[in-house]
């Protein structure tokens, strides 16, 4: 028994530092004029459901649940957060060059389509981010048109 209680306090002793120990936050200021709804013409019904289903791992502009001030937790969305802005930032948009934001549209039509995103884990915890028939048909035509203006841009 009492092994027991060394094991249980050396735990509780061990979560209590790694909280010590917490990532970086998503809170860089980010230049309005680089956001993808800064340079694309989009409609409000796809503006807001893209923020609320997107934004917290594709953009500067995350909004942290409670959870998120509790390691380990607050390292792996950390590291959503890190991998979805290496793969798409609606922040950092303007620097991306044509034939790269055209990809991007694209994808962001697939990956719903084919329910890769958002994230199980992630739509769980926010009902927001639920994607109902209706706004994926409608962000998929946005993506197309938005494509399309891209493509006829003259740089």
């Amino acid at each position: 028994m009492k092994i027991a209680w060394i094991i249980i306090g050396s735990f509780l002793a061990l979560f209590i530092i790694i909280q010590f120990f917490q990532p970086e936050k998503n809170d860089k200021i980010a230049n309005p004029q680089n956001d993808i709804f800064f340079s694309i013409e989009t409609p409000v019904q796809v503006k807001k459901k893209i923020v609320n289903a997107c934004y917290d791992c594709h953009s500067e502009k995350t909004v942290y649940p409670f959870y998120n001030r509790i390691a380990p937790v607050s390292w792996i969305l950390a590291n959503h957060i890190k991998e979805g802005k290496a793969h798409l930032n609606f922040s950092d948009w303007a620097s991306y060059d044509r034939k790269k934001q055209i990809k991007l549209l694209n994808e962001i039509c697939e990956v719903i389509t084919n329910g890769e995103m958002p994230l199980k884990g992630y739509v769980l915890m926010h009902s927001k981010s639920i994607i109902n028939e209706k706004e994926l048909e409608e962000i998929c035509v946005w993506t197309e048109q938005a494509a399309e203006e891209v493509m006829s841009r003259k740089d």
